[in-house]
C-alpha cells in the first residue's frame, strides 16, 4: 500500500531527471497519456529546485485523463497545500475518485481524515461509515483492522463492551489475511479482558508470537517478560533475551531493560547462543 506523500518523498530527494521537464499547457498536456502526463509531474519535482506547482498543474491533468495514480497524488498537495491553497474539499474529492477508480487505500484514507479531523471537524460517525464502505465493496482487510481499531477503543474505555466481540472477529478475519497488526490488538485483548470478550492467557500468548514473529516490538517485549518469568509459557532465558534484543532494537525501552536484566542471568555460553538467535531471525526476515 503507497501513500500519495511517499511518492512526493522519492521524487524530491531523486536526482534530476535527464530529460528537461515540459511546462504545462492544455494544449502540451492534450498531446499526451494519462501517464506521460504524470511522468511530467514527477519531472518538475526532480528539478532543483522542486516545481511543485508545474507539478500539481500536470499532475491535475492526468487525474483528469484518467491516472488513478495521479489522483491520489495531487489530493496529497491539495491536502497539504504544496503548490496549492490547502484545499481538504478538493483533497477529498481527489480521493474519492482514486478511491473509486479502484484504489482501497484512498477510501481508508478519508475514513482517518474524518476520524482525526484532519483539516476538517472529527466525524467518528463518517469515518466508521468509510471503513465499512471498504469492507462492504472491496472486502479490505486493512479497513477490517482500521474498524476494529475504534471498536477496540470504544470496548476499552466501556463506552460499548459489546463491541468487542464484533471487533475480534474482524481482528482475526484481517490476520487470515496477512495484516499482522492484528495480532497486537488481538494480544491485548486477550491479555486484559475487554469489553464483553474475557480474559484468556493462553490465547494472549498465541497471539503475541504471532506479533513477535511479525516484527512488533511490543509484543516481543511481552513475550520476553513471559518466557523469562516461566509464566504461560515454560521458562526459556535464552529465547527470552533474543525477543527482548529484538524488542530493544526496535526501540522498545521495556525490551532494553529486559535484555539487560537477563544477559545478567546467562552464562556466555547461553549469551552467545541468545545472540545467534536474534541475528538468525533477523536474517530471514
Amino acid at each position: 500500500m503507497h501513500w500519495a506523500f511517499l511518492f512526493l518523498v522519492v521524487f524530491f530527494v531523486s536526482g534530476p531527471a535527464h530529460a528537461e521537464p515540459l511546462p504545462y499547457s492544455p494544449e502540451t498536456a492534450a498531446e499526451l497519456e494519462a501517464e506521460e502526463q504524470r511522468l511530467q509531474a514527477e519531472k518538475h519535482l526532480q528539478s532543483e529546485p522542486p516545481d511543485v506547482v508545474e507539478a500539481r498543474r500536470w499532475l491535475e491533468s492526468a487525474a483528469e485523463s484518467g491516472s488513478v495514480q495521479a489522483m491520489g497524488e495531487v489530493g496529497w498537495l491539495y491536502e497539504q497545500g504544496l503548490g496549492v491553497e490547502p484545499d481538504v474539499a478538493k483533497a477529498l474529492e481527489y480521493y474519492q475518485s482514486a478511491y473509486e477508480a479502484g484504489e482501497n487505500e484512498y477510501g481508508l484514507r478519508i475514513g482517518w481524515m474524518h476520524l482525526r479531523g484532519i483539516g476538517l471537524e472529527s466525524d467518528r460517525a463518517a469515518a466508521e461509515a468509510w471503513f465499512r464502505r471498504v469492507i462492504e465493496e472491496r472486502d479490505d482487510s486493512a479497513a477490517r483492522l482500521a474498524l476494529a481499531s475504534l471498536m477496540v477503543s470504544d470496548a476499552r474505555a466501556g463506552v460499548r463492551p459489546e463491541r468487542a466481540a464484533r471487533a475480534r472477529d474482524l481482528l482475526v478475519r484481517a490476520l487470515e489475511d496477512g495484516e499482522t497488526d492484528a495480532a497486537f490488538y488481538l494480544a491485548q485483548m486477550y491479555m486484559e479482558g475487554v469489553g464483553n470478550l474475557p480474559a484468556d492467557p493462553e490465547r494472549a500468548v498465541h497471539y503475541a508470537r504471532i506479533g513477535a514473529e511479525a516484527g512488533h516490538p511490543e509484543m516481543q517485549a511481552w513475550l520476553a517478560a513471559v518466557l523469562a518469568r516461566g509464566e504461560l509459557l515454560p521458562r526459556d532465558r535464552v529465547e527470552a533475551h533474543k525477543w527482548a534484543s529484538l524488542a530493544a532494537s526496535g526501540g522498545n525501552r521495556t525490551g532494553e531493560q529486559l535484555r539487560q536484566q537477563i544477559a545478567a542471568e546467562l552464562s556466555d555460553a547461553e549469551l552467545r547462543e541468545a545472540r545467534r538467535r536474534a541475528l538468525q531471525w533477523l536474517n530471514e526476515r
